[in-house]
């Protein structure tokens, strides 16, 4: 599950699901700021998550942000 303001992070995103794909597992790349609820379903399912997110201002992006807060309700 990933933001990229400006495709730095989804090429990290990229590169993750690459080497865990090669380990044997079975990947989905999610863009939080275009999330579908199939892929929240995905990510409820999921044994693992890995985040990422550029950071802006010594924070992770807005977009998020605002992800995050909606995992609360799940």
């Amino acid at each position: 599950a990933y933001h990229s303001g400006f495709g730095h992070t989804a090429v990290l995103a990229e590169a993750v699901r690459d080497g865990a794909a090669d380990a044997g597992a079975t990947v989905h790349l999610v863009k939080v700021d275009e999330i579908t609820e199939e892929q929240w379903d995905l990510l409820d399912a999921a044994d693992a998550i890995v985040f990422g997110s550029p950071t802006y201002m010594g924070t992770a992006s807005g977009a998020f942000h605002v992800f995050a807060e909606a995992t609360s309700k799940r």
